[in-house]
């Protein structure tokens, strides 16, 4: 179903990510300071084996800006690390690690829409996760409404300072849109249906050749054809066919050969579509009184939501579970487990124990910090904490409700 709105309020229309210039994106470092576009961070050279740096690029995703550095370096991607990824859409800003080489290095290292604002040594490496933020700069292109400065601020109002914090549709595929599919097939033990959706699913496949092949594979289940007529971009299914053509039939063996982190996409696509899911069903009642095993959190130093910091009252903000093995459904998600037939036990992956997910948490609302709206270039500029999606803040202003 459409996810439920906040607001009530049509929208102005029009666009987003027309081109990389109009998304920017900042990351926000745990102490508050903001990786600017075009600026160079100063930051006391120190002593370790490791260089952090801040990471500028356009038209790249994170993985892909990191592979071609590694490549110009001749060094491993996995001495790589970054706090957070980031849109390929977009120009972007983001801090990161490597490891072994001198600062002098990668500063030489020039890269077509990547650049390196700032350098220094530590002594440890950057975490996963390890940002508070990010801010946000969006240009909407084709807008239709007549008096769009009085529609974003009357929406804004409307909204007071927050907005519900879906998970974005880059949860669930850039194109074909299945990853919650296949999932779903994982955690079913439907390893066969799984691995034929992710290899031969149609729907919202752009590329006319990758079409082809798809469906010469669902056609014949020949591996051995599959292996030399499967584009070479689609490198993650050329993986599995190669693995398939010589192990037939072991579907789990041929998702093992994929990198852990593609494969826990697949079960965070569930566990997202389920948030989603519940989540909309509140926005939709204004039901925001914390249910069974939920519970209110109180704000960092920055402003933003720190789910780790229990309110003591029943104020704050929501959170919410994302559903694994070790939660406790409430009624709400109970009924939402039944109806796709699976239980929280299924999120203990017996077959592909690495991928299993003891669950975690998430608000259920989102703070809108630092908003901002130019009327002339219909211009947004906002702050979200570190996971919440620009797009989702986007849809409230943007969409027709009617």
């Amino acid at each position: 179903m459409e996810l439920a709105y906040l607001n009530k309020t049509n929208g102005i229309a029009g666009i987003i990510k027309a081109s990389c210039d109009d998304f920017i994106v900042e990351e926000i470092t745990t102490d508050g300071t903001v990786l600017e576009i075009d600026k160079k961070l100063e930051v006391y050279d120190n002593t370790g084996k490791f260089v952090h740096f801040v990471l500028q690029k356009k038209n790249w995703t994170t993985a892909g800006a990191i592979k071609e550095l590694a490549k110009r370096l001749r060094i491993s991607q996995k001495r790589f690390s970054f706090a957070g990824t980031k849109d390929k859409t977009a120009v972007s800003t983001q801090l990161a690690s490597v490891f072994g080489i001198e600062r002098e290095q990668l500063l030489a290292t020039r890269v077509k829409d990547i650049k390196i604002n700032g350098a220094w040594k530590c002594q440890h490496k950057v975490q996963l996760g390890s940002l508070s933020g990010n801010r946000f700069t969006i240009k909407v292109k084709s807008a239709t409404a007549s008096k769009p400065q009085k529609t974003v601020k009357q929406i804004f109002n409307e909204l007071d300072g927050k907005f519900p914090n879906y998970f974005g549709q880059q949860r669930f595929g850039s194109s074909r849109e299945n990853t919650a599919k296949i999932g779903l097939l994982l955690l079913k033990s439907r390893f066969e249906e799984a691995a034929m959706e992710f290899l031969t699913g149609i729907e919202g496949e752009q590329n006319e050749q990758a079409c082809l092949a798809r469906r010469a594979l669902a056609g014949s289940n020949d591996f051995s054809i599959a292996v030399r007529e499967f584009p070479k971009h689609l490198k993650l299914e050329r993986t599995m066919i190669d693995y398939l053509s010589k192990n037939p039939n072991n579907f789990v063996g041929a998702f093992r050969r994929l990198p852990r982190q593609i494969m826990l996409l697949f079960i965070h696509a569930v566990q997202s579509f389920i948030f989603n899911e519940t989540l909309s069903e509140r926005v939709s009642m204004a039901s925001f009184a914390a249910e069974d095993g939920e519970y209110f959190c109180d704000e960092n130093e920055l402003g933003f939501p720190d789910i780790s910091k229990h309110s003591t009252s029943k104020k704050g903000w929501l959170v919410m579970k994302l559903l694994g093995y070790e939660s406790k459904p409430n009624e709400r998600e109970a009924l939402m487990l039944e109806r796709m037939d699976i239980t929280v036990d299924d999120f203990r992956m017996r077959s592909i124990p690495e991928i299993s997910s003891k669950g975690t948490f998430r608000t259920a609302l989102a703070p809108l910090k630092d908003f901002s709206f130019c009327n002339k270039e219909n211009i947004f500029r906002f702050s979200l904490p570190s996971g919440s999606y620009a797009t989702m803040v986007l849809r409230e202003f943007i969409d027709t409700k009617t």
